[in-house]
């Protein structure tokens, strides 16, 4: 992507002008001041037309403690700011607090304002409608959406490991595989993986396709679906060349529930959008897509059979503290008795 034709702008998070650094793209273009990117100006726009129809950087924004919000996975230079403005809870999936959005048995449904969720969705296990249904039920009717994923205007969704099921990671001399049982019971490994944050860090599971996202997101039960692709020079937003991976926002319509076949449901059940992604083994050119390669042969077997001894040493580990635990209960039953 070009750089942008002016050399200063105003960053829209911390209110501070910022000189045009040569990195201009989604993820660069840091502002000088807070390092906040094109993607989280783009969010913070989107939010700032929903909450008071017009762009206003975050700075400005009035605080109001009757805003309940969440973020998966926030990132700090905007988390930070709405948790001094609203009730706002940035959830992990890997630390406290604790959220799996594929699983919100626990969560107050129907109480949220506002939910953000900047490139978490592409890292979930299929099938991915899950994560947009539970997006809906957490949210208040008229609640805001406000979503960006790594997509492309291709006509379908490059879902990585369509058959995720039990599956783990191996190091071998030459890299990370991936090693999956499908539930058909067959075996798969994968290599040429692609890392979000470095490897091991976040797997990519699939690049979205905007219709495939259009789709999910009115079947959900949402309305006023919104593509944010403009530019906006005044908040060093460049991006309407990208190709895609614009910030989408979405308002729960409370007058509608989910098409049936979207129900709240175990992520086991059937993809009821496995139309919309490419078939197994299709080569896409597209610069966002990266396809795993799904390998055979004795490098496959030595990471299958080092699977097998993770999962083995694994379950005894769970068995051991399981054990433990029940020796610690019976202890403690004994005593009560004696005394």
């Amino acid at each position: 992507m070009s750089a942008p034709d002016y050399e200063q702008y105003t960053c829209n998070l911390c209110g501070k002008d910022s000189a045009v650094v040569p990195d201009f793209h989604r993820e660069g273009g840091a502002c000088q001041h807070c390092g906040a990117n094109v993607r989280f100006r783009a969010l913070m726009l989107a939010l700032s037309h929903h909450l008071y129809g017009k762009s206003i950087p975050l700075s400005d924004f009035s605080p109001d403690q009757n805003i309940k919000a969440m973020g998966l996975s926030d990132a700090p230079h905007y988390a930070s700011k709405l948790a001094a403005l609203f009730d706002y809870t940035n959830f992990f999936y890997h630390t406290k607090p604790f959220l799996d959005i594929c699983n919100i048995e626990t969560m107050d449904v129907g109480s949220y304002d506002l939910l953000i969720t900047s490139d978490v969705y592409e890292h979930v296990p299929p099938p991915r409608h899950i994560a947009f249904v539970n997006s809906y039920h957490l949210l208040k009717p008229g609640g805001l959406l406000l979503l960006t994923v790594p997509y492309t205007l291709l006509a379908k969704t490059a879902e990585h490991f369509p058959h995720l099921y039990q599956f783990g990671f191996v190091r071998d001399e030459q890299g990370m595989l991936l090693v999956n049982r499908r539930r058909d019971q067959t075996i798969e490994v994968y290599d040429e993986l692609t890392w979000h944050g470095g490897e091991g860090s976040t797997l990519e599971l699939r690049v979205f396709a905007e219709a495939d996202l259009l789709q999910i997101l009115a079947d959900a039960g949402f309305k006023d679906i919104t593509i944010w692709r403009e530019d906006v020079p005044e908040y060093g937003i460049l991006q309407s060349q990208q190709g895609g991976s614009f910030v989408i926002s979405a308002v729960k319509d409370g007058a509608l529930e989910p098409a049936p076949a979207l129900a709240l449901a175990p992520i086991t059940q059937h993809d009821p959008y496995c139309e919309n992604i490419y078939p197994e083994n299709a080569k896409v050119d597209h610069f966002l897509i990266h396809s795993p390669v799904r390998i055979s042969g004795e490098r496959s077997e030595r990471a299958i059979a080092r699977w097998h001894k993770q999962q083995s040493s694994g379950e005894a580990r769970v068995v051991s503290k399981l054990w433990h635990y029940i020796k610690q209960k019976l202890r403690v039953i004994k005593m009560k008795l004696k005394s």
